[in-house]
């Protein structure tokens, strides 16, 4: 059901086009002056506005120019009501962004037909934008998912290859679904993300892949609005060619710095900082050549290829603060 934000002064009009509105099927929420209106709009997220331009406390014109200001409530179709008819007032209105502006003595089913043309509209454009968005994050080269309400609702088909699945397999799947959690960790980051606790998540996981073999992947995705409800919008990258042997990163080994020298350490933090070899060399008072050597041997004991993915082994292994 659409949902309509009525803002009117006159009482009697307010109470008389909202029962109207009513019957005609659509969910209706008034307001007595921009000022409320601002708060009903912000608290309801309302589909179209109905707003008439003068008003005590906040007009109008104010109240729209101050929703235009607010990304939640930025792009909400508003059709100006008001009793002026002088061109220079509909040049302002228009000028502001409002979709229609109808005049006061009015007919209902004028005001009813200027709503569904609104919403017909809007949501081509919102289906136009859909489209659009979609031929951006269905990147070839780069799993790209979105996760809403528990489920995924898209995959796309480089993310599907790297569980072995196809796109549609996910129709019904949660992070539950893919990722070996045992000690339910990740689920609970993921869950503390899409709850809005923080604005994005960055992990390492066990993952399932349907042939059964070991996966590791890694998960950075960012909360969004998408659709009316929360959601995370991100990559999967399989991180399983990072180790020499797969199973070993099922091994608490790789967790710690066990195998790692005291200076070895010493630089592997520094180099994490971004810090360059003759900064390292000149903070621990050893050569350059003396850093290269250690680096090379992080290098090899982590089963990295350079400083890039050594430094993803530090992130994902919490061997570094973040």
């Amino acid at each position: 059901m659409k949902k309509i934000l009525i803002i009117e002064d006159d009482k009697v009009l307010r109470e008389n086009t909202a029962e109207f509105l009513k019957e005609e099927g659509y969910e209706v929420i008034t307001a007595e002056d921009g000022s409320i209106g601002v708060q009903m709009t912000m608290k309801h997220l309302p589909d179209l506005i109905v707003c008439d331009i003068i008003m005590p406390n906040v007009n109008g014109y104010d109240f729209y120019k101050t929703i235009r200001q607010i990304k939640s409530t930025s792009t909400i179709p508003l059709i100006f009501l008001t009793a002026k008819i002088e061109k220079e007032d509909i040049r302002e209105g228009m000028q502001l962004g409002a979709d229609d502006y109808i005049t006061k003595p009015f007919d209902y089913n004028d005001l009813l037909n200027a709503i569904a043309t609104r919403f017909a509209k809007y949501e081509t454009l919102q289906k136009m934008h859909e489209e659009k968005f979609y031929s951006l994050i269905d990147n070839p080269l780069m799993g790209v998912f979105i996760y809403k309400n528990g489920k995924f609702d898209f995959v796309n088909t480089a993310c599907a290859k790297i569980f072995g699945l196809y796109e549609n397999d996910f129709s019904n799947l949660s992070f539950a679904d893919i990722i070996n959690d045992e000690s339910k960790t990740v689920l609970e980051k993921i869950e503390r993300c899409i709850n809005g606790h923080q604005n994005a998540v960055n992990i390492t996981s066990k993952a399932f892949h349907k042939d059964k073999i070991n996966l590791v992947v890694e998960i950075s995705a960012s909360l969004v609005s998408y659709k009316g409800a929360p959601a995370l919008i991100g990559n999967i990258v399989d991180c399983t060619h990072l180790y020499k042997d797969r199973n070993t990163f099922f091994t608490e080994e790789n967790k710690n710095t066990a195998n790692f020298s005291k200076r070895e350490i010493e630089v592997f933090v520094m180099i994490c900082q971004g810090k360059s070899t003759p900064e390292i060399a000149k903070a621990l008072e050893i050569s350059n050549r003396t850093v290269d050597t250690h680096r090379a041997n992080l290098l090899n004991k982590t089963g990295t290829k350079n400083t890039a993915e050594l430094v993803m082994y530090g992130v994902r292994n919490h061997l570094i603060p973040l």
